[in-house]
């Protein structure tokens, strides 16, 4: 699974916890096959809804289907489910149902079109009470969270990434709610702290920075709610100075998230935000999207020396 797109790791985790629990649905409203439920209709149709492109009514279908005891998946891009957050907050959140929402396509997606990629998606999530918001980073925590998702009784929102990023972890790595994931332990000038698609272009910034003598430490954050802020405060009062780094908007996003769970904190350090502002993104190959918005390695590498 290394070398699977996030979407594909997704997919096939799925088509797989249906074979040992029966209690497993797919609901789909339309995007099957760009959100890999395909594996999962292919190998039981009769578990498989499609909606056709009716997000409102996968939500309810899905919300019923849990109330009624069932372990429903929902997905489609993200941009488009949490465009349905007054279904999501009514039929799920409020009744606490157990669904699993997978929104595909967070961040900087590529050709599709601005209007596929979710970059409020975490935010609108993090506002509705009683939903967790997670975000694998690479194909091994991508299985990691979907099981542990299976085995959770809650609503439940899941950021997946289109493209294909680089491990950072064995099989035996356990998601943890709540817990920020230490990749790099060099702390005293500078800690980054990433999530998701921009973990990888975090990492080898950081690389370059540590060469050139700076100690810069690297965190990542698959479980964005809950945050644990005991262990999130620790962490940061090892250093002088924080840069969170995200495909998604910074507002309501990871930025956020952190800051909100410093707020308390007496000697904060300087929290710098890097993301994408009050925009629409273009359309173009990922690569020149990550560029262009200078969330590939070398633009983060030019934002953390700038401020450190």
């Amino acid at each position: 699974m290394k070398n699977l797109a996030i979407r594909d790791v997704f997919g096939l985790t799925l088509r797989d916890l249906g074979k040992k629990n029966k209690k497993i649905f797919a609901v789909s409203p339309d995007l099957k096959a760009a959100t890999k439920l395909s594996y999962f209709f292919k190998e039981f149709p009769e578990r498989s809804i499609e909606t056709g492109i009716a997000e409102a009514n996968a939500i309810g279908i899905s919300a019923g289907l849990a109330l009624a005891g069932l372990k429903p998946v929902v997905s489609s891009f993200g941009a488009f489910l949490t465009g349905k957050n007054v279904e999501i907050r009514t039929s799920i959140s409020f009744n606490n149902a157990n669904v699993i929402i997978a929104g595909t396509h967070g961040g900087l997606i590529g050709p599709d079109g601005p209007s596929q990629a979710g970059l409020q998606d975490i935010a609108v999530m993090r506002s509705i009470p009683n939903m967790s918001v997670y975000q694998p980073a690479t194909a091994i925590e991508t299985k990691k969270i979907l099981e542990y998702s299976i085995r959770t009784n809650k609503p439940i929102y899941i950021r997946i990434s289109r493209q294909a990023n680089k491990e950072f972890f064995t099989s035996s790595y356990k998601f943890k709610e709540g817990y920020p994931v230490t990749i790099n332990k060099n702390f005293k000038d500078g800690i980054v702290i990433s999530s998701g698609n921009t973990l990888q272009n975090c990492y080898e910034a950081v690389e370059k920075l540590n060469i050139m003598g700076k100690k810069i430490g690297l965190i990542n954050i698959p479980s964005i709610k809950p945050l644990n802020k005991s262990k999130i405060k620790n962490l940061l009062r090892k250093t002088k100075k924080v840069f969170t780094v995200e495909d998604h908007s910074i507002y309501g996003g990871l930025g956020s998230a952190i800051l909100e769970s410093i707020s308390d904190l007496d000697n904060k350090p300087k929290v710098y935000m890097h993301g994408l502002k009050d925009v629409f993104i273009q359309s173009d190959e990922v690569e020149k999207l990550y560029k262009y918005y200078d969330l590939d390695s070398r633009g983060i590498f030019k934002f953390i020396n700038k401020n450190i």
